[in-house]
């Protein structure tokens, strides 16, 4: 193993050939305790005694650098002066994953159309990490990838979610509607559904659009129910994440209610 150590660094850090960086306190600190394996070597600007005497414990190496080098390693200076070196993640095959679902008395998968924020997919993936979605999916086309920020806007839910890419998110959905599951999209319009008043089915497949062009045609025309939040307030909308967080916490309390 590598040898742990606290002094500064000035050598260059480069990008690793294998894993990627996540950053953040909070981050990191949830994916040491519930996947510390794959956790390769930890960041620090500033010491900080309590972590380091928890990382030692757990063999994981670790060093100190500058703020500027920290800065450059993930591209970014919110990285609140600490950032790890973990192993990728294997993503499962959308086919597999579905062949498993029978075991599942429930289930949601969370589709994300063209969410290209890093900002919003990290949140969202927190939001489906905290209400117990089975997994998220989006397009590897269509969409924001796995970056430092979107990790540590998940708070290590990026880490932590079941994530699945694939080529063609319409083609993915109709698969899932051979399985079983029950397709709802948020939309607002004719034949739509208030979210209060619907009782989501057991296996759900949840499609959520981007902000500015909402739940894209061809994946809408799949939908078996389009579901809308109503608004009391002068403002009659809420961002993706915000509506998502509604969606996922009415499906959670639907599902213990059956």
């Amino acid at each position: 193993m590598e040898k742990m150590q606290r002094n500064n660094s000035n050598n260059k850090i480069n990008r690793p050939p294998e894993g990627r960086y996540i950053m953040g306190k909070n981050c990191i600190e949830e994916v040491i305790k519930f996947s510390p394996k794959r956790v390769k070597k930890i960041f620090f600007v500033n010491e900080d005694y309590e972590l380091m005497k928890k990382i030692e414990n757990l063999r994981i190496p670790y060093q100190t650098i500058s703020k500027v080098e920290m800065t450059r390693l993930v591209n970014s200076e919110s990285h609140q002066s600490i950032v790890a070196l973990v192993s990728e993640r294997v993503f499962p095959d959308f086919t597999d994953y579905l062949n498993l679902s029978w075991e599942k008395d429930n289930d949601l998968i969370l589709v994300l159309d063209s969410i290209n924020d890093p900002q919003n997919l990290g949140t969202l993936l927190r939001c489906a990490e905290c209400f117990g979605a089975g997994a998220v999916l989006w397009s590897k086309n269509r969409g924001s990838d796995i970056t430092p920020v979107v990790s540590k806007a998940s708070v290590g839910a990026s880490e932590l979610v079941t994530i699945i890419k694939v080529s063609n998110l319409v083609e993915s959905v109709k698969k899932a509607k051979t399985e079983g599951y029950v397709v709802i999209t948020a939309e607002v319009g004719d034949n739509t559904i208030a979210i209060d008043t619907f009782d989501f089915p057991k296996k759900t497949v949840l499609i959520m659009g981007s902000e500015g062009e909402g739940v894209r045609q061809l994946l809408s025309k799949q939908a078996d129910y389009k579901i809308y939040i109503p608004m009391q307030g002068a403002i009659d909308s809420l961002n993706v994440s915000q509506a998502t967080t509604v969606f996922l916490y009415q499906w959670r309390n639907s599902i213990e209610q059956i």
